[in-house]
């Protein structure tokens, strides 16, 4: 009997030893596929940071027109990037809207682009090319407000900024997701990158009023004037927002 209950208790020991092991194999799996996957989606983030466009304007000839050209400079702010630079109005700001759709992309819980600066009347579209599903999103306090709801991974979601402003993009799943569209009546703006440094071309002669806009800085203005077939240099220097 004694030796019955020892080749029992061997047999026991055995399965339960495999069974660990087995469980220890497929977390190793799990751990490798789950390393793979992020290290991929984070190689999509990064590649949509350098593709994906920040600006969509249709493009407008002018016949003996001028250009503006600066630097912007943000106190405390190492890069001053995404600050959208713009004329606040020229002519009657009635022009078409572009035919070219916007994108912003959802890779590892983050919204690419960060800012986007669009035309009055832009489509845009909300491809989830996440691992998981996502709630895109704009606050019922603000302009141009919709809600995709939740949605899985490949869907493609659309929404067309018919109003010009700013509107904040959020996530109802991910809280620390945000982005910004902001939209403007005319094609004369941009987006200036880590160097802070900005050009708008084509632009008609005249006397202009150049603003800043940026999500945690406040707006500067200068007057302007553009002149043909010459640049007008500009510099900016921006102050953060009192709370």
């Amino acid at each position: 009997m004694s030796k019955m209950k020892n080749i029992c208790f061997l047999i026991l020991f055995c399965f339960v030893t495999t069974l660990l092991v087995l469980n220890q194999d497929a977390q190793g799996d799990n751990r490798t596929v789950y390393e793979d996957r992020t290290r991929i989606m984070q190689e999509k983030l990064a590649k949509a940071r350098q593709e994906l466009k920040r600006e969509i304007k249709i493009e407008v000839e002018v016949e003996n027109g001028g250009s503006i050209t600066g630097n912007v400079k943000c106190k405390r702010m190492k890069y001053p990037e995404n600050i959208v630079v713009f004329i606040e109005e020229i002519g009657n700001n009635d022009y078409p809207a572009p035919e070219e759709h916007g994108v912003i992309g959802q890779f590892d819980r983050t919204f690419v682009p960060h800012v986007i600066a669009v035309q009055k009347g832009t489509i845009l579209n909300f491809p989830n090319s996440d691992l998981v599903k996502h709630n895109v999103f704009s606050p019922q306090d603000g302009c141009n407000q919709f809600n995709l709801g939740t949605y899985d991974v490949g869907v493609v979601k659309q929404v067309t900024f018919d109003k010009s402003c700013y509107v904040p993009i959020q996530c109802n799943v991910h809280a620390e997701m945000s982005a910004f569209v902001v939209v403007f009546d005319n094609p004369y703006f941009t987006v200036t990158m880590k160097d802070g440094n900005f050009k708008i071309d084509n632009i008609p002669p005249g006397d202009y009023t150049l603003k800043t806009w940026h999500e945690r800085f406040e707006s500067v203005t200068q007057e302007v004037r553009v002149e043909t077939g010459k640049i007008t240099d500009v510099s900016f220097v921006l102050k953060k927002k009192r709370k």
